[in-house]
């Protein structure tokens, strides 16, 4: 009951009580936008696959003459291999892998064009090229009749233009060894994989921008 003085009614008593409603009006207001804005900003980063993958490699390197470091008679089909052994499925129009070995470097998409002119590649019952959007053949190859989606169990692989065996030579501007190489379609360098040297590759997931996996590969 509010008590009478001078005839009038005493409003002192509600004027606090409405203003702290207030505020705590505005304060829900308030957490409510910084929520909302907070998980906008969660949901809108995208993330990487969980995927995890084994690999590999298929390579055998054959060449007539040794002196040098042309490319006689190479073993066809030479390549890395990526079996996807658990976690969620990838594709290969969103994936890159990065080699990498010393201050070389070399990034393969679904848009690295294979040079279809040097390739050392033969289709059949073992691999079918990975054509990408344009029907260009890219570096990425499947089990035949396989689709761009890699499943638990699928394996997808990076095959290799050429290779050749340098370790006869004896012209000292010749890097002695046995090595893998890639020249892509339009590509200003190249890139080798040589025996017994480690090469570290990173798979990314182009969506995101972020790595799915990376690691190391000598091959022996």
């Amino acid at each position: 009951m509010i008590r009478k003085i001078n005839g009038k009614g005493n409003d002192m008593a509600v004027s606090p009580v409405v203003g702290v409603m207030l505020m705590l009006v505005v304060t829900i207001i308030i957490a409510s936008i910084v929520s909302s804005l907070s998980g906008s900003l969660v949901d809108s980063e995208k993330t990487a696959p969980q995927s995890q993958i084994a690999v590999g490699y298929d390579v055998q390197i054959t060449d007539a003459d040794k002196t040098n470091n042309v490319s006689d008679s190479p073993r066809n089909n030479n390549r890395f291999t990526f079996r996807l052994s658990g976690g969620e499925p990838i594709s290969l129009d969103n994936i890159m892998i990065e080699l990498n070995k010393g201050d070389s470097s070399m990034k393969f998409t679904s848009g690295t064009v294979l040079n279809s002119s040097d390739a050392a590649v033969e289709e059949g019952n073992s691999l079918e090229l990975y054509k990408n959007k344009a029907g260009n053949s890219t570096y990425f190859a499947v089990s035949p009749g396989m689709s761009d989606i890699v499943g638990v169990g699928d394996t997808f692989m990076l095959v290799a233009d050429d290779s050749y065996d340098s370790t006869l030579a004896t012209d000292d501007s010749i890097e002695k060894g046995r090595f893998l190489t890639w020249t892509p379609e339009g590509s200003s360098g190249t890139f080798k994989a040589q025996y017994n040297v480690p090469i570290e590759y990173i798979i990314y997931d182009t969506i995101s921008s972020k790595q799915i996996q990376s690691g190391t590969i000598i091959l022996q």
